[in-house]
């Protein structure tokens, strides 16, 4: 087992108290984070994270500390920060298991899925931003960040659009589906910035022993963006394989998407599809660029309609 930094090491003892490292719960691709343990403190267990840099590191401090509330208990509490390089971040363990490879019945899925909706809303609603994108730790975003939703989101599609056409990751088909996408970019014209989790999926909720929803994890990747994010971006394509499950999701939520927040879930859904042939490509995870293709294939039928 890989274990963390001598001085982050020291740092965590000195700031927590007697610190055991548990288990290497570093993720085996790239990423913003170096790495993260799980450990035992002297009253709770906890996980130990490393950032590679101060960018990202602010953005995940300034969620755990000004978002992760509107959870109501139901996510990590931030324990320390470490403020100099190698910039860490120490959180306290939530009980429960991740829902994702859990065998439960449809009935409980569905259960879980609805109270994700419902806990999701007092983050959309916690505050109203006027930037788009990561932020420093006092929520305040980088001085070229973007002020407008049709823009920050067109220029991050048509960035990953470049990216994927100059390496022949996509085909003329997938194109064609992606043009259609951007031609859909004016539902974003004067759309708030919200707290948006990104990663809000099976792989960060948890649940009790008896199967009910217990909380989410991981603040890595939040950031200020617009709401329909939040619903876009599954690795386990939900949206495409169980609409059931995205059914009960919006029971949850409580509030149907106006006309224009359907199209820009198109365009949001669509990026995310983009993002997972390209990273998948080029980090030799083919069964999750495979994964984008289809659904870009999904997404083609009500695209080009």
């Amino acid at each position: 087992m890989i274990l963390p930094p001598n001085e982050v090491f020291a740092w965590c003892r000195a700031t927590l108290g007697p610190v055991e490292v548990l288990a290497d719960r570093s993720k085996d691709h790239p990423g913003h984070v170096s790495g993260t343990w799980r450990i035992r403190l002297r009253e709770v267990r906890g996980y130990l994270k490393v950032h590679q840099t101060r960018s990202s590191w602010q953005n995940e401090v300034h969620a755990y500390e000004a978002w992760s509330r509107a959870f109501a208990g139901h996510a990590p509490r931030l324990l320390a920060v470490r403020d100099i390089e190698p910039l860490a971040l120490v959180t306290n363990e939530l009980p429960g298991r991740i829902v994702e490879g859990l065998s439960l019945a449809p009935d409980e899925q569905r259960a879980v899925w609805r109270a994700a909706g419902a806990a999701l809303i007092p983050l959309h609603e916690l505050d109203v931003g006027d930037c788009f994108g990561p932020c420093e730790r006092d929520g305040n975003c980088a001085e070229d960040a973007s002020r407008d939703a049709q823009t920050y989101v067109g220029d991050s599609l048509r960035h990953a659009m470049a990216r994927a056409d100059r390496g022949g990751y996509v085909t003329g088909s997938e194109l064609a589906t992606l043009e259609a996408a951007l031609a859909l970019l004016p539902a974003f014209q004067g759309e708030p910035s919200v707290p948006c989790h990104r990663d809000y999926c099976a792989a960060n909720w948890l649940v009790s022993p008896a199967g009910r929803w217990a909380g989410v994890i991981d603040f890595e990747w939040s950031h200020w963006d617009v709401r329909v994010t939040d619903f876009a971006r599954d690795p386990d394509w939900a949206w495409v394989v169980r609409p059931d499950l995205m059914d009960a999701f919006w029971e949850g939520y409580g509030r149907a998407l106006a006309p224009a927040e359907e199209q820009q879930l198109l365009v949001r859904r669509a990026h995310y599809a983009l993002e997972a042939v390209v990273w998948g490509r080029d980090n030799a995870y083919h069964g999750f660029e495979r994964e984008g293709h289809d659904a870009l294939a999904h997404l083609a039928s009500l695209l080009r309609a």
